[in-house]
């Protein structure tokens, strides 16, 4: 009888111990975070560019160089932020995927096609709860391509976005939040360069 009562008050200690530690977690601001943005989609080689020129430039369109909050009590100041130049990495990762695929992307002539990528969404939003353990990442970009040709001028626009949600046990660190930033940016930027049809005005296909 006595092992049995020892036992209950051996549970409900445990059971207070993880709801004082959940508590306790819940009441800790989380600090800040700097990562890099450094996107590297996965472009099978291929030559549907035929050498054609794409004079690509890349903006980031969001309203602020935050991606989001890590949550705690303090979701003001425990910022997400990029480290590093955005453009100028969307840049390199469209340029190199269009190369990869036969167009001449990295050194165009005059009169090439234009492709603006913008990027209008890359957010992290973890769960409203005590503790942060499930977090969506969401990317979204744009591409306007435009030319002049005889018949006037020509444009295409794609739009293309992902989203993943992850279930965490823990507090991601800045290197998991890092990678899982940059996977869904990365899969949002395959669909972009894997896009018949933008692929095909890129190659001189008024009307695609």
């Amino acid at each position: 009888m006595m092992s049995s009562i020892t036992g209950a008050r051996s549970k409900a200690h445990n059971v207070l111990l993880v709801a004082g530690l959940a508590a306790l977690l819940s009441a800790c601001g989380l600090s800040p975070q700097v990562i890099n943005i450094q996107p590297e989609p996965n472009v099978a080689r291929s030559s549907v560019g035929g050498n054609s020129s794409v004079s690509v430039t890349a903006r980031d369109a969001r309203e602020g160089d935050a991606f989001g909050s890590r949550g705690g009590v303090y979701k003001e100041t425990s910022l997400i932020r990029p480290a590093n130049d955005v453009p100028k990495a969307l840049y390199e990762a469209v340029t190199q995927g269009l190369h990869q695929q036969g167009f001449n992307a990295l050194n165009p002539s005059a009169g090439a096609t234009t492709l603006e990528v913008r990027l209008t969404e890359l957010s992290y939003v973890p769960a409203d709860t005590s503790v942060v353990n499930r977090i969506e990442v969401s990317a979204r970009v744009e591409a306007i391509a435009r030319r002049e040709s005889e018949g006037g001028s020509a444009e295409h626009t794609g739009r293309y976005q992902s989203s993943v949600t992850h279930d965490m046990p823990i507090t991601p660190s800045a290197r998991r939040n890092e990678t899982m930033i940059n996977e869904v940016l990365e899969r949002t930027l395959e669909r972009l360069l894997s896009d018949p049809k933008l692929l095909s005005f890129l190659a001189g296909n008024d009307n695609p």
